[in-house]
């Protein structure tokens, strides 16, 4: 866990700048006794906002839309990886039926 003065540190990242990353909601560090603390997944975010932000020039008005589909992304994957549980858990035949299905429709052949 990092504190608001670690990140900024850290990150080489401007003060007010990453507070207009939490207002935004782009982070969302929780607010302890001892100020704003950030866990991992805060970090790799500011890591990969100060990146685009920095690096790619990325402006604020599409880092907006670029986080959004990212996020997106994610909880698709989250989805998925859901879907795969359910699907370990049925019985083996029902688990052939499944990948058979898939399979068919994997194949660009097939309209």
């Amino acid at each position: 866990m990092a504190s608001f003065d670690d990140i900024v540190r850290i990150y080489q990242v401007d003060r007010v700048e990453l507070t207009s990353w939490i207002e935004q909601r782009w982070v969302r560090p929780v607010r302890t006794t001892q100020g704003l603390v950030f866990d991992a997944v805060d970090e790799a975010r500011v890591a990969l906002i100060r990146e685009l932000r920095q690096d790619l020039l990325v402006d604020e008005d599409a880092l907006a839309m670029v986080l959004n589909l990212l996020d997106q992304l994610y909880a698709a994957r989250q989805m998925l990886r859901t879907v795969e549980d359910a699907i370990e858990a049925c019985p083996e035949s029902v688990r052939r039926e499944i990948r058979a299905r898939l399979s068919r429709a994997d194949d660009p052949t097939r309209l």
